[in-house]
């Protein structure tokens, strides 16, 4: 009996030892090496900025003391303090009503009623509040259950998510030319991005495209993965045009000149090496593509001299074509040799081209609102409500991509497009 409770103190205050010990070590550390709380020594601090425009300027003084209610003399000394702020909140919305006049035109023998400015035909929401649904909806990634509440909370505006689902819908008919628009850049861009994130439309596994320049991007939602949609998307580009992407099949026999993503060959090289099992023969193979890629990024880092290029890459594809032919042994040093040789040339394409990156990064950040959206939302519950969502966030991101004033810019769109109907 003695020995089992014995054993059962042990189990006990075992852990209370380790816990004891563990304490120790992390006080030691932090007394050695945590860093004093606050801005360190030789900080620049930051602030906010006092703004250039101010549109209300007000002078305030007292005429009593708020201690003991005497008397005050104006002064001329003064405290200067801005202040920037939102308007407040409207509690209730603005409801216009129209009377327009039914006109007889004597030439066109017919009746004329117009359609009032800054008004859509045949909806009772206005274009301000469309406005703000798409901001709320694909910059700030708010599920359309929270928008009915803001608009509750915020404008006293009583909406269903259906009635939002079908503005939005509505909005990416008036945004068709801009969104074909942005595919036309894309395509007579001389340097092309493309990446690809699972996507499901109403519990079924799709894929969401994404292709772009510098300062526009184009999303399409596809129910495949498939080689056939970037040769859809990217049909009738110049065959000297560059396409930079990761090692994806799908791209691999697109008519480019093809930049592979460095980032994931070295994400992979560094995966194998810092395996416990890692081998010798990948322990010096990561070491060689690590060195290849500095003396690649330094080159790019220099204003572009395509002779000088020209004797670097030479160079470099040596180096490229002595890993593809040494004779390796271990399996991990095997499996980054195989993506090194799919990938080739490609490694080595951003040299002899001006104002190529060396990493698929552009496309990368473009889709990850894409995702960050999925994880709220799920994905789609339709082809529709899939076709709606890539157009309007193709338009909304090329906006922010090219810096343009986003209320005037979507007041433009969808007005060109109404003025059109």
């Amino acid at each position: 009996m003695g020995s089992i409770i014995d054993t059962y103190r042990d189990m006990v205050f075992k852990a209370n030892r380790k816990k004891e010990k563990h304490e120790e070590q992390a006080s030691f550390f932090q007394s050695t090496a945590q860093k004093k709380p606050g801005g360190q020594l030789g900080h620049k601090g930051y602030g906010r900025k006092i703004s250039e425009q101010i549109d209300k300027e007000l002078h305030i003084f007292a005429v009593c003391c708020p201690t003991c209610n005497g008397k005050l003399n104006r002064a001329k000394t003064t405290v200067c303090h801005t202040v920037e702020d939102i308007p407040a909140p409207q509690q209730q919305q603005t409801i216009t009503k129209y009377e327009i006049e039914k006109q007889w035109c004597k030439t066109c023998k017919k009746e004329i009623v117009v359609t009032p400015k800054e008004v859509i035909p045949g909806s009772r929401l206005g274009l301000n509040l469309i406005m703000q649904v798409l901001i709320w909806k694909y910059f700030c990634r708010i599920p359309l259950n929270i928008i009915v509440t803001l608009l509750e909370i915020t404008y006293d505006m009583h909406i269903s998510a259906g009635t939002l689902v079908l503005m939005l819908q509505k909005t990416s008919q008036y945004f068709d030319k801009p969104y074909n628009q942005i595919l036309k850049e894309i395509r007579a861009a001389p340097v092309k991005h493309a990446d690809e994130t699972g996507w499901r439309v109403n519990g079924i596994n799709n894929w969401c495209w994404a292709f772009l320049k510098q300062n526009a991007v184009y999303y399409t939602i596809e129910e495949t993965r498939g080689k056939g949609i970037p040769e859809r998307i990217l049909k009738n580009c110049h065959p000297k045009d560059v396409l930079v992407r990761d090692d994806y099949a799908g791209y691999k026999k697109l008519p480019f000149v093809h930049q592979s993503c460095r980032a994931h060959l070295l994400r992979e090289s560094h995966k194998e090496v810092t395996q416990e099992t890692a081998s010798e023969e990948m322990k010096e193979l990561h070491k060689k593509v690590k060195t290849l890629y500095e003396k690649l990024a330094e080159t790019i880092a220099i204003p572009f001299v395509l002779k000088e290029r020209q004797k670097v890459y030479s160079i470099l594809l040596k180096e490229i074509q002595t890993i593809s032919t040494t004779a390796y042994t271990a399996e991990d040093a095997k499996r980054v040799q195989y993506r090194i040789n799919s990938q080739n040339r490609n490694l080595l394409t951003a040299l002899l081209y001006e104002n190529v990156p060396l990493t698929n990064n552009l496309a990368e950040r473009a889709i990850r609102p894409m995702v960050v959206i999925r994880k709220i939302s799920g994905g789609s519950r339709s082809r529709n409500g899939a076709n709606t969502h890539a157009i309007n966030m193709g338009v909304l991101q090329t906006m922010k991509m090219k810096n343009q004033p986003i209320i005037s810019t979507l007041q433009k769109h969808i007005l060109y497009a109404l003025s059109n109907n």
